[in-house]
């Protein structure tokens, strides 16, 4: 049987990191596939660090000019030798963390709420989470410091990402659901199907002619798992996005209106502490590996920097950065 993978793009996510990989860790994922461009923070030698201990693979690439993001790592991603080998790939982003709902949580659980040899992927829709009123970053775990999301039928989750099964049947991965069928057999008849996440097929995709990224919102559901998105975290944190180019379409979409059509915070949903024993358990692992909280403590204080150029303050005299760099030359 091939691996599970998660595989992501990476640019300047330094302190989000230890998180990330840990939590899909937890989940009982086998392996991280990171392709990163152009970071200008230190999360190159963080990575580094993680692969040397054979958490991820970290592969450095170069957009091509003019061109999203992604168009230029998605075909990159797809033919690594570890992606065309993998008997699952979930394709996400570092602030999306897949909850799941059934049996203890795990991703072994999620398979067992389905014939897995009947489908080809399944559909995680996403659960937005807003601000939860705070206001600036502050170095901590994004899934313990923001609890106030959407409700699940809300329009902002239309969209899901694929738990993709023998990806290699494929011809693109795609950034929310793979495109190109080159599998055995016709689309459309079991196991070349797609599942959503209430185990109903998703009979509107088809990855020739209709590679959907999102349904109706009455097609919403959340019962077997979520994706929790945290696409602003704080408004400290969103606007060092204000008129960059999206990844996906190249695009400046990072607005206010953007913010405010994600920044939901209609009800409390605490379903990811579910996980904290295990996850502390993990993190503390990972944090123990050679220069990683070293690293992540750098990462941190590249981060405010960031944050000073944007906001208008010098980095070196917030309590954050100086804290930071206590904590990375106690590391030293």
């Amino acid at each position: 049987m091939g691996e599970r993978l998660v595989v992501t793009t990476m640019r300047n996510e330094g302190p989000f990191i230890l998180e990330w990989v840990t939590w899909y860790l937890m989940l009982g994922f086998d392996h991280i596939v990171i392709f990163y461009n152009d970071c200008t923070d230190h999360s190159p030698g963080l990575l580094r660090r993680l692969s040397d201990a054979g958490l991820v693979t970290a592969v450095e690439y170069k957009p091509k000019p003019k061109k999203p993001v992604k168009q230029t790592a998605l075909p990159l991603i797809m033919a690594h030798p570890r992606v065309q080998a993998a008997e699952w790939v979930l394709n996400i982003d570092v602030d999306e963390f897949l909850v799941i709902h059934v049996g203890d949580g795990r991703l072994d659980d999620l398979f067992s709420a389905f014939k897995v040899n009947r489908l080809h992927g399944i559909g995680i829709y996403w659960k937005c989470f807003g601000d939860s009123g705070r206001a600036q970053w502050e170095d901590g775990l994004t899934h313990r410091q923001f609890n106030k999301a959407s409700e699940s039928k809300d329009r902002a989750n239309i969209f899901f990402k694929t738990l993709i099964r023998n990806p290699a049947d494929f011809k693109k991965i795609g950034i929310h659901s793979p495109k190109g069928w080159q599998g055995e057999g016709q689309w459309g008849t079991a196991p070349n199907v797609f599942k959503r996440c209430d185990g109903a097929t998703m009979r509107s995709f088809d990855p020739d002619t209709n590679s959907i990224l999102f349904t109706k919102s009455r097609w919403i559901t959340h019962e077997y798992a979520q994706l929790n998105h945290y696409a602003v975290r704080t408004r400290e944190s969103f606007e060092l996005k204000f008129g960059t180019p999206s990844p996906a379409a190249n695009k400046d979409r990072y607005t206010e209106k953007f913010f405010e059509a994600k920044n939901l915070n209609t009800e409390t949903d605490e379903s990811a502490l579910k996980y904290a024993e295990l996850f502390d358990a993990i993190y503390k692992e990972v944090s123990a590996l050679p220069d990683v909280m070293k690293l992540h403590h750098r990462c941190c204080m590249d981060y405010v920097e960031r944050l000073g150029e944007v906001h208008g303050f010098d980095a070196k005299d917030d309590p954050r950065w100086k804290h930071h760099r206590r904590e990375k030359n106690a590391r030293s």
